[in-house]
């Protein structure tokens, strides 16, 4: 699964509703790229990344530092780490941000500041 991979088992494998169902909307690629891009996105506890130009990620996850790589491919946030690339659906509402892992119910939820 990637980047996120510890975050979603431990702390989001989230089922059920749809994320428009909850209100989100999903962003496409330019949306994407204004919503993270020189900002940091968190649940406060198990990560927190900062969004860096030209496709760098710095931050933390479960006590870790990484420094990762991501890249808009047509409406999808693909992120490479080192287990390899994984692509995510974006959602948005307000500060709140759901990465949906395409083809699966599991969601990485957090903030964007």
């Amino acid at each position: 699964m990637g980047l996120f991979a510890t975050s979603l088992i431990v702390c989001s494998a989230a089922f059920g509703a749809s994320p428009q169902s909850e209100g989100f909307r999903q962003l496409t690629g330019p949306q994407i790229t204004q919503a993270l891009v020189g900002r940091t996105f968190s649940d406060d506890i198990h990560f927190s990344f900062r969004y860096r130009p030209k496709g760098v990620i710095e931050g933390m996850s479960m006590g870790r530092k990484v420094t990762d790589k991501w890249v808009i491919q047509g409406n999808r946030l693909c992120v490479t780490d080192s287990f390899g690339q994984s692509c995510y659906v974006v959602w948005k509402k307000g500060a709140a941000v759901k990465l949906v892992v395409e083809g699966t119910e599991v969601i990485l939820d957090g903030f964007v500041r």
